[in-house]
């Protein structure tokens, strides 16, 4: 998030707290954080920052983790013909999760499915899309 005075999303006029502490880092921030996403808060950015002096390629490591999970699901859609995903544990919808990548071939190919379920309530986009399903169509006739 750009700040760190977080309200839940909708509430903003009523002020209500997050279910979750914001000065506590969270794993799936952090890494939201190092793969330029926005729903971090202070707390995560210094762990990261705390983290890359004890290991200065942990960044690198995390993306390239985003990056085979984007040519795995590729391979599985494209190639193998794969046309439905359960995705557990996904954190944060970051950029270039399994739903985006499915959804970006499946104008070429049949019906795809993706569904994606994360326990943590740790940012209001996680409150907001606790389950995710998207399904794609190319076929007018399903």
């Amino acid at each position: 998030m750009t700040g760190d005075n977080a309200v839940a999303p909708g509430n903003a006029d009523t002020a209500d707290k997050l279910p979750f502490d914001t000065s506590v880092a969270h794993q799936a921030r952090m890494y939201d954080y190092v793969l330029g996403g926005k729903d971090n808060y202070a707390a995560d950015r210094a762990a990261v920052e705390a983290g890359l002096k004890v290991w200065p390629d942990m960044a690198f490591a995390m993306r390239a983790n985003r990056a085979f999970l984007g040519r795995a699901v590729r391979y599985l859609a494209a190639d193998a013909g794969m046309r439905q995903f359960l995705d557990i544990g996904t954190g944060i919808p970051t950029s270039g999760n399994t739903h985006e990548i499915v959804q970006a071939l499946a104008p070429r190919r049949n019906c795809s499915t993706s569904a994606s379920r994360s326990r943590s309530r740790c940012s209001p986009s996680c409150m907001r899309y606790p389950t995710q399903t998207t399904r794609t169509r190319s076929s007018p006739g399903y």
